[in-house]
């Protein structure tokens, strides 16, 4: 089929193309194949959107044929929690920590038998230091990949799959086998973090310094990355388009300079065009250097297109090169689409085409580049709001220093690796003062972190508003003279006061799925109580930042009117200090505060009635201590019981027997069989029993004792770890209870199946 001019350009082919792999990311399930052909049916039939619909279908096609493998190698859930023995190789460069005090590997394994997916293992008191390329035999404990499941947060699934991971893992033994494998880029890679830290032991600048050399950021700790968030520097760390291009750039200057040495060769090839080659050279160098994870190769595929188009002279349409770039890596990586990356790359590379190309008079350098920086931060905002759930107001003065210090110091710092190799006499000190500068950099953002503590703008505006918002920035940066720059102003202004819908009725319930752990939020017309904040591990997962704060955001909410914190477990206030540090709350109470519950505190937020039942001023355990929270408004009734037991239990029967009833019930200690007493559920009489529960609980919650007490009295029950976040919004006859699961299914989630 020959398609029509107008359907040549670069835009007229990358945007259906496009489209097509995103509809596909839409689906709950892959379609069949029949399905696939009969849509592909009206590409054949002579009409005037043939040529369009054709490239539809063709993103559609082809997006299917490269996922469709991945999902079929997936570990199955019959065979979750399998123990297996296999044979291979370290895919990755390993990345330990410390929980608890015990140090912990996490690492990429592949094994022999090509039917067994790429698996994410972790070993805990692992006998060695383990390698990258290394082979060994593994007894593995094989998991189906599964996370906690949540409007607005991070979807780990969809990470494992874009990652190419198809199965978890915990290593139960190991025996290391003789041979090395993996590729030779991987092995090289190891070795040059091995020369690192034999090199700079314990130096402060070197977890920075090997995350931007060969892209090893498994020793920044996550407080530093709550600093590169906050002073809007973490492009510069991930290594991605920035840190690709400042490599080719120095190669693209050096290669052209060293080629005009010898004037004949200038004959045979212009020395602009062989920066260009050594630019290229260089890009795709450092990309495999940097571990060739999917940022690098869309930064080096984008690079590769770039100087293609420069060479052939076609420059002066960059829009279309930069189009076609973006067919190229959709072509190369259609799980692309769905990474922030991606769109933040060619959205600043197309804005510093904007603003840099075509013009009749340059400013000065210093100028420019503070225009360039400003119109970034300006024209990104919408994109990093609608990832990453807010910005830094520092971000542009942190940048004007930081970038040019990173792009001076990264190519310095790659030539004293090189050099450490060869001469380490030379290239080790060298080593040192870049790996000082660094350290120097990052003292100097701690710094502005803490002073500008309070400067984190916590966002997470609705896609029609981002939407609205991307066209008001484009707006602003248009030239001068256009009339409807002044509408830019009335596009922005709803990411100042994004929408907050209100309940239809009373008040309404969502428990988060926050794992093995708990995170209830009650909104009123026009107020938020948050109970409990989810778990937190220290240098790991923090329910507060990962899930909470995105979920509260995501609803408009910039400050919660009341905070309960029902006991000091980890799992239940681990995550206060990171609600406490985006959001904040006009009052506290419970564990951790200022204000502890007590037994007869009441108060009243539009006609809905809170009373806390429990504790009293007695001597309580810290789970028999936890606060006990009754939600009334007219006939529906809610209790958030904590994870009291069978002694709470018996205090509440004997004082409130009569106010404990409550049609929608947070079941005690998740369903523990240290709660749940009959004779609390026979005072309590929910309809509805929501359990805070992980999938397939190493606890066994809820336990099968306690879900046959409340199936007794025919109450309905539902499982944050088995169906993600819970909706309850409250009916004429009680509760509709709906799980984020089912309603956000994706063909790469696993099921809402227990």
């Amino acid at each position: 089929m020959t398609l029509p001019r107008s359907a040549r350009s670069p835009f007229a082919l990358a945007l259906p193309f496009t489209l097509g792999i995103l509809a596909v990311h839409a689906l709950r399930e892959l379609p069949a194949p029949w399905m696939l052909g009969l849509f592909a049916i009206p590409a054949l039939l002579p009409w005037r959107g043939r040529a369009t619909h054709a490239l539809f279908v063709f993103g559609v096609l082809w997006c299917v044929w490269r996922v469709q493998d991945d999902v079929a190698l997936r570990w199955p859930l019959s065979r979750h929690n399998e123990t297996v023995e296999l044979r291979g190789h370290v895919a990755a460069l390993p990345e330990p920590d410390d929980i608890d005090g015990e140090r912990r590997w996490r690492f990429q394994f592949r094994a022999d038998d090509a039917s067994i997916p790429l698996i994410r293992a972790s070993w805990y008191r692992a006998p060695v230091e383990l390698k990258a390329g290394e082979c060994w035999l593994l007894t593995l404990r094989m998991r189906t990949p599964h996370g906690s499941l949540n409007p607005g947060a991070f979807d780990y699934e969809a990470w494992l799959f874009r990652e190419g991971v198809g199965a978890l893992a915990s290593v139960r033994s190991g025996e290391r086998c003789e041979a090395l494998s993996g590729p030779p880029w991987l092995l090289m890679r190891q070795r040059l973090l091995d020369r690192l830290h034999a090199a700079l032991p314990g130096h402060p600048g070197l977890p920075l310094l090997a995350a931007l050399t060969i892209g090893d950021d498994s020793a920044i700790a996550p407080r530093d990355w709550d600093v590169f968030r906050q002073t809007g520097t973490t492009h510069l760390v991930a290594i991605s388009g920035f840190n690709v291009a400042i490599g080719a750039s120095v190669a693209f200057f050096l290669g052209r300079w060293l080629w005009a040495l010898w004037p004949p060769l200038c004959l045979r090839l212009p020395a602009q065009k062989a920066g260009m080659v050594a630019a290229a050279a260089a890009g795709v160098a450092y990309a495999f250097l940097a571990g060739w994870e999917p940022p690098v190769q869309r930064a080096a595929l984008m690079l590769v297109f770039l100087l293609g188009a420069a060479w052939f002279d076609r420059l002066q349409h960059p829009f279309r090169v930069l189009a076609l770039a973006w067919i190229a890596v959709l072509l190369v990586d259609p799980e692309a689409v769905l990474s922030p990356g991606l769109w933040l790359s060619f959205g600043a590379v197309g804005l510093i085409f904007y603003l840099t190309l075509h013009r009749l008079a340059a400013a000065p350098f210093w100028l420019e580049a503070l225009r360039v920086q400003a119109a970034l931060t300006l024209g990104l905002l919408p994109l990093s709001l609608g990832w990453f759930h807010g910005m830094g107001w520092s971000a542009l003065p942190v940048n004007l220093i930081a970038v040019p210090l990173v792009a001076v110091v990264t190519p310095i710092a790659l030539a004293a690796l090189l050099l450490d190799w060869i001469w380490p006499w030379f290239g080790t000190p060298l080593l040192g003062l870049t790996a000082s500068a660094f350290s120097e950099l990052q003292r100097y953002l701690q710094a502005l972190a803490a002073w500008t503590e309070a400067g984190w703008w916590a966002a997470s505006p609705p896609l029609p508003a981002l939407a609205l918002a991307l066209l008001g920035a484009l707006l602003l940066l248009a030239p001068r003279g256009l009339p409807t720059r002044p509408l830019a102003l009335l596009c922005l202004l709803p990411l100042l006061w994004p929408p907050q819908p209100a309940p239809a009725r009373g008040f309404e319930v969502t428990m988060l799925d926050v794992g093995q752990g708990l995170s209830v939020v009650v909104q009123t017309a026009d107020h938020t109580l948050l109970y409990d904040a989810g778990p937190a591990v220290d240098d790991g997962f923090d329910a507060g930042e990962s899930v909470v704060v995105p979920y509260l955001l995501g609803r408009g909410i910039r400050q919660l009117d009341a905070i309960v914190i029902s006991h000091e477990d980890r799992d239940h206030a681990g995550g206060l200090s990171a609600v406490r540090r985006y959001l904040g709350a006009k009052a506290e109470y419970g564990a951790l505060t200022a204000q502890p519950c007590r037994d007869g505190q009441a108060w009243n937020w539009d006609g809905v009635e809170f009373r806390m039942l429990h504790p009293d001023e007695g001597q309580w355990s810290d789970n028999e201590g936890s606060c006990v929270l009754l939600v009334i408004d007219g006939t529906h009734r809610l209790l958030l019981a904590g994870d009291i037991e069978r002694r709470a239990e018996r205090r509440l029967i004997d004082l409130h027997a009569q106010e404990m009833a409550a049609d929608l019930l947070v079941a005690p200690h998740h369903g523990s069989k240290s709660s749940s007493s009959q004779a609390f559920v026979d005072a309590v009489r929910p309809k509805v029993v929501l359990y805070g529960a992980g999938w397939r609980s190493r606890f066994g919650h809820p336990r099968p004792e306690v879900v046959a007490r409340y199936a007794a009295i025919g109450a309905e029950q539902r499982v944050t770890g088995v169906e993600g976040a819970l909706f309850a919004i409250p009916t004429d006859d009680g509760w509709a209870v709906e799980g984020y699961r089912e309603r956000a299914l994706r063909w790469w989630n696993a099921p809402a199946e227990p």
